[in-house]
Protein backbone atom coordinates (compact mmCIF):
# COMPACT_ATOMS: atom_id res chain seq x y z
CA UNK A 1 0.00 0.00 0.00
CA UNK A 2 1.28 3.44 -0.90
CA UNK A 3 0.62 5.58 2.15
CA UNK A 4 0.48 8.75 0.08
CA UNK A 5 -2.53 7.45 -1.85
CA UNK A 6 -4.44 5.52 0.80
CA UNK A 7 -3.74 5.68 4.50
CA UNK A 8 -5.76 5.38 7.63
CA UNK A 9 -6.08 7.73 10.55
CA UNK A 10 -3.19 7.44 12.97
CA UNK A 11 -3.93 6.32 16.51
CA UNK A 12 -3.20 9.08 19.05
CA UNK A 13 0.04 7.41 20.19
CA UNK A 14 1.45 7.25 16.66
CA UNK A 15 0.20 10.75 15.90
CA UNK A 16 2.15 12.11 18.88
CA UNK A 17 5.36 10.55 17.53
CA UNK A 18 4.56 11.74 14.02
CA UNK A 19 4.04 15.33 15.24
CA UNK A 20 7.51 15.26 16.79
CA UNK A 21 9.01 14.10 13.50
CA UNK A 22 7.10 16.79 11.57
CA UNK A 23 8.20 19.51 13.99
CA UNK A 24 11.85 18.48 13.74
CA UNK A 25 12.05 19.67 10.10
CA UNK A 26 15.26 17.64 9.66
CA UNK A 27 15.93 13.91 10.11
CA UNK A 28 15.54 13.17 13.83
CA UNK A 29 17.29 10.39 15.71
CA UNK A 30 15.70 7.77 17.91
CA UNK A 31 17.20 9.29 21.06
CA UNK A 32 15.74 12.71 20.31
CA UNK A 33 12.31 11.21 19.55
CA UNK A 34 12.42 9.32 22.85
CA UNK A 35 13.48 12.47 24.72
CA UNK A 36 10.70 14.59 23.23
CA UNK A 37 7.99 11.96 23.68
CA UNK A 38 9.11 11.44 27.29
CA UNK A 39 8.41 15.11 28.00
CA UNK A 40 4.73 14.37 27.31
CA UNK A 41 4.23 10.68 28.07
CA UNK A 42 5.66 8.13 30.47
CA UNK A 43 6.47 5.59 27.77
CA UNK A 44 9.47 3.29 27.62
CA UNK A 45 12.07 3.52 24.88
CA UNK A 46 10.91 0.15 23.52
CA UNK A 47 7.29 1.37 23.30
CA UNK A 48 8.41 4.40 21.31
CA UNK A 49 10.54 2.19 19.04
CA UNK A 50 7.48 0.00 18.36
CA UNK A 51 5.52 3.12 17.37
CA UNK A 52 8.35 4.22 15.06
CA UNK A 53 8.37 0.77 13.45
CA UNK A 54 4.61 0.94 12.91
CA UNK A 55 4.90 4.38 11.34
CA UNK A 56 7.57 3.07 8.99
CA UNK A 57 5.52 -0.02 8.08
CA UNK A 58 2.51 2.16 7.32
CA UNK A 59 4.58 4.40 5.06
CA UNK A 60 4.45 7.54 7.18
CA UNK A 61 8.20 7.75 7.86
CA UNK A 62 11.41 6.69 6.24
CA UNK A 63 14.62 5.69 7.96
CA UNK A 64 18.01 7.12 7.18
CA UNK A 65 20.82 5.06 8.74
CA UNK A 66 24.01 6.78 9.82
CA UNK A 67 26.31 4.12 11.15
CA UNK A 68 24.38 2.30 13.84
CA UNK A 69 21.98 5.20 14.37
CA UNK A 70 18.56 5.64 12.77
CA UNK A 71 17.14 8.98 11.73
CA UNK A 72 13.50 9.41 10.81
CA UNK A 73 12.05 11.55 8.05
CA UNK A 74 8.38 12.13 7.24
CA UNK A 75 7.16 10.62 3.97
CA UNK A 76 3.77 12.28 4.36
CA UNK A 77 3.63 16.01 4.96
CA UNK A 78 1.71 17.27 7.98
CA UNK A 79 -0.48 19.51 5.83
CA UNK A 80 -1.41 16.54 3.62
CA UNK A 81 -2.37 14.43 6.63
CA UNK A 82 -4.34 17.26 8.25
CA UNK A 83 -6.21 17.98 5.02
CA UNK A 84 -7.24 14.33 4.73
CA UNK A 85 -8.27 14.17 8.38
CA UNK A 86 -10.30 17.37 8.04
CA UNK A 87 -12.04 16.01 4.94
CA UNK A 88 -12.87 12.74 6.74
CA UNK A 89 -14.14 14.63 9.80
CA UNK A 90 -16.31 16.88 7.65
CA UNK A 91 -17.75 13.87 5.77
CA UNK A 92 -18.44 11.80 8.90
CA UNK A 93 -19.86 14.44 11.20
CA UNK A 94 -21.23 17.21 8.97
CA UNK A 95 -22.30 15.43 5.75
CA UNK A 96 -19.59 17.31 3.86
CA UNK A 97 -21.18 20.65 4.77
CA UNK A 98 -18.83 23.45 5.80
CA UNK A 99 -21.92 25.50 6.56
CA UNK A 100 -23.10 22.94 9.15
CA UNK A 101 -19.64 22.83 10.73
CA UNK A 102 -19.37 26.61 11.05
CA UNK A 103 -22.96 26.88 12.29
CA UNK A 104 -22.22 24.30 14.97
CA UNK A 105 -19.14 26.18 16.15
CA UNK A 106 -20.93 29.52 16.22
CA UNK A 107 -24.10 28.22 17.89
CA UNK A 108 -22.12 26.48 20.62
CA UNK A 109 -20.05 29.64 21.09
CA UNK A 110 -16.98 27.43 20.64
CA UNK A 111 -15.45 30.06 18.40
CA UNK A 112 -14.28 33.49 19.50
CA UNK A 113 -15.12 36.74 17.76
CA UNK A 114 -11.45 37.07 16.80
CA UNK A 115 -11.49 33.60 15.21
CA UNK A 116 -14.69 34.49 13.36
CA UNK A 117 -13.06 37.66 12.03
CA UNK A 118 -10.02 35.63 10.92
CA UNK A 119 -12.22 33.03 9.19
CA UNK A 120 -14.14 35.78 7.40
CA UNK A 121 -10.84 37.29 6.25
CA UNK A 122 -9.55 33.88 5.05
CA UNK A 123 -12.76 33.32 3.07
CA UNK A 124 -12.68 36.86 1.67
CA UNK A 125 -9.06 36.40 0.56
CA UNK A 126 -9.85 33.01 -0.96
CA UNK A 127 -12.73 34.51 -2.96
CA UNK A 128 -10.28 37.07 -4.31
CA UNK A 129 -7.77 34.31 -5.10
CA UNK A 130 -5.24 35.45 -2.50
CA UNK A 131 -3.38 33.52 0.17
CA UNK A 132 -3.70 34.53 3.81
CA UNK A 133 -0.50 34.08 5.83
Amino acid sequence: MDAKDNYERLPDSELLVMKIIWEAETPVGTGKVVELVSEQKDWTRSTIQVLLTRLEERGFIGIEKRGRFKYYIPLIEEEEYLAKETKTFLEQFYSNSYKKLIASLVQDQAISKEDMDDIIQIITDAKRGEKND
